[in-house]
């Protein structure tokens, strides 16, 4: 599967995901929502590890940036689930959307990584998105 495929699977799934986490916060609590979801998570995580068979390396760097990256994404998933318990989904999904942003910051301050001035614009008008995303 080329890259493009890919992204635009990813793209369609995070909406329905966002759109079926909605419908679900009318009947659940988030911490329901997080358990249920987090279990059929699970499932596939073991569907997959049996299918692909990948070699898992604990003591490499790699296997604690995974960790990490769960960990933060689980909390960012709760952070998530909360916010779409109380606010309107037409807000909060596009809001948490701008995550990159976060992403890009830090690759910049801690990687060195260039940020051209089209990204930089682009990094402005998200930051601007999230104020006018804000404000009710």
């Amino acid at each position: 599967m080329n890259w493009l495929v890919a992204s635009i699977i990813a793209l369609v799934c995070w909406g329905l995901w966002g759109f079926f986490v909605k419908l679900a916060s009318k009947y659940l609590g988030w911490a329901q929502i997080f358990i249920i979801s987090g279990l059929v998570t699970m499932l596939v995580s073991t569907i997959l590890f049996f299918w692909v068979k990948p070699q898992i390396e604990i003591s490499s760097p790699g296997f604690i940036y995974s960790m990490l990256a769960g960990g933060s994404g689980a909390l960012a998933i709760v952070a998530f689930y909360n916010a779409l318990g109380t606010g309107r989904s037409s807000i909060v999904v596009p809001l948490t959307a701008l995550y990159p942003i976060v992403t890009v910051i830090i690759s910049f301050l801690v990687l060195s990584e260039k940020i051209s001035v089209t990204k930089g614009i682009g990094v402005a008008l998200a930051l601007a998105a999230i104020l006018l995303l804000s404000v009710d």
